[in-house]
């Protein structure tokens, strides 16, 4: 018996060999093209560049097809695949050195980086943070949704281009091109559908088309049996949502596609929502439905009647956009919440701190809010004067003694007014320089 020939998937047999190849995102694809050509004219500003955006929007072909075309050697990983420190070091170690061995240049792909997103994956990204350091060579990154806070490292690093899904338009006459070269005939009623039911997702609509044009059967039948997908949206692509709303009706089941809490979606919301509405009346309109969206959920939680929640999501889904639509303002570009921002960037500190204090609580049986105000200054002191004996004591890293030595003030809880601190207690001349602050402020507020 013969060998059975092995179909090739689509997917593969039609990806993208040359970069003007790559379906839509046009913005996207000329920002690439831009960030590798600045490693030809010298030092680039980032080194690492970070595609990201919905999957099957070409972010991982357009790499490959750019090496193809162009010469380089791809080194090519998959991060949700080798997730630890030691495996990412002895792949790409090497790789990111300036050149092959006969001479080629090189690029490095590293796809599915947010499948790097757990504690225990905190060695792999702290891996590849060291990579990108240390490269000369370009690296590029490829992730669906690079907003999770343990990726912070990473997209400090990199240059960030984001991809839209494609549109219907774009995946229909790919799809068109596919079936002539193919030499099958699929009604174009079928072909929108496929394109439609996509999502923008160009790998998904071209297996609905192989599965249509080689089954057999009927194609509306064989399409009825595929599942509709869901679009889980990231962050920015909610904000689209939200802001683009012109009806209250259009916010419904939008928070439903995201796995984003109600708190971080609202952050979202209220963040961006002065540079989305300028007109001031408008803004204020829109910080009232706010505030009402927040005493909806607020109230659903505190009494437990979730049933009132749909009041509160419906306000933060849809009125932000409704009200921007009464102006006809189009708004600016979505920025990344300045508060999840800042505890990202200060995630490690507060860990130490909660090290400190935790460690203090289980040692002398007193509040961490109390060991803060009154305990943790005297032992600031009396480590910077050098007694080693007490940081045994309460067992503290040699990170814990540096912060406490040179960070510790970030940590303290700031007294009532009134009320001195610990270490002002144990310092005259802070006592005296308070004192006189506060003679000053008895003067202000005295009455002749």
């Amino acid at each position: 018996m013969g060998l059975q020939r092995v179909a090739i998937p689509w997917t593969e047999k039609y990806r993208p060999r040359r970069v003007s190849e790559v379906v839509g995102n046009g913005e996207a694809v000329q920002a690439f093209l831009e960030w590798v050509r600045s490693w030809s004219s010298g030092r680039p500003a980032k080194k690492a560049a970070l595609l990201h955006g919905p999957p099957g929007t070409g972010k991982t072909s357009l790499v490959i097809a750019f090496a193809e075309e162009n010469g380089y050697d791809l080194v090519q990983l998959n991060a949700s695949d080798r997730r630890s420190a030691e495996d990412i070091e002895n792949l790409l170690g090497q790789a990111v050195r300036a050149a092959s061995v006969f001479g080629r240049r090189r690029i490095v792909l590293i796809d599915e980086v947010d499948g790097l997103s757990t504690v225990a994956d905190a060695g792999g990204v702290r891996a590849i943070a060291s990579l990108i350091d240390r490269t000369e060579v370009p690296i590029v990154l490829v992730a669906n949704d690079p907003w999770d806070p343990s990726l912070q490292e990473l997209r400090s690093r990199c240059e960030m281009i984001g991809f839209r899904r494609l549109r219907a338009k774009e995946v229909l006459s790919r799809l068109e091109e596919i079936c002539r070269r193919e030499g099958v005939s699929v009604d174009r009623e079928v072909l929108e559908s496929i394109a439609e039911r996509s999502r923008g997702d160009m790998r998904a609509a071209i297996n609905d088309l192989q599965l249509v044009a080689t089954s057999g059967s009927d194609p509306r039948r064989v399409l009825e049996s595929i599942p509709n997908r869901v679009i889980e949206l990231n962050a920015f692509e909610l904000l689209g949502r939200i802001f683009g709303a012109h009806r209250f009706s259009d916010g419904r089941g939008t928070l439903a596609n995201t796995d984003l809490d109600v708190d971080t979606v609202f952050t979202w919301v209220l963040d961006n929502l002065d540079q989305q509405i300028r007109d001031p009346q408008a803004l204020h309109e829109a910080y009232k439905v706010l505030a009402d969206a927040d005493l909806h959920l607020r109230r659903a939680t505190r009494l437990q009647r979730w049933e009132l929640m749909k009041y509160g999501t419906i306000l933060l889904s849809a009125g932000p956009g409704v009200i921007k639509a009464t102006v006809a303002e189009k708004g600016g570009r979505f920025e990344f919440p300045a508060r999840i921002r800042f505890m990202q960037q200060t995630k490690d500190v507060r860990t130490l701190a909660d090290s400190i204090l935790t460690k203090v609580n289980k040692r002398l049986h007193m509040s961490r809010a109390k060991a803060a105000v009154h305990f943790l200054p005297y032992l600031r002191l009396m480590l910077k004067a050098g007694d080693r004996g007490i940081a045994r004591h309460f067992r503290l890293t040699e990170e814990e003694i540096g912060y406490l030595v040179s960070r510790a003030p970030e940590l303290r809880v700031q007294p009532a007014e009134g009320r001195e601190s610990a270490e002002e207690r144990a310092r005259p001349q802070a006592k005296a320089r308070r004192a006189g602050t506060a003679s000053g402020r008895l003067t202000v507020r005295s009455r002749a």
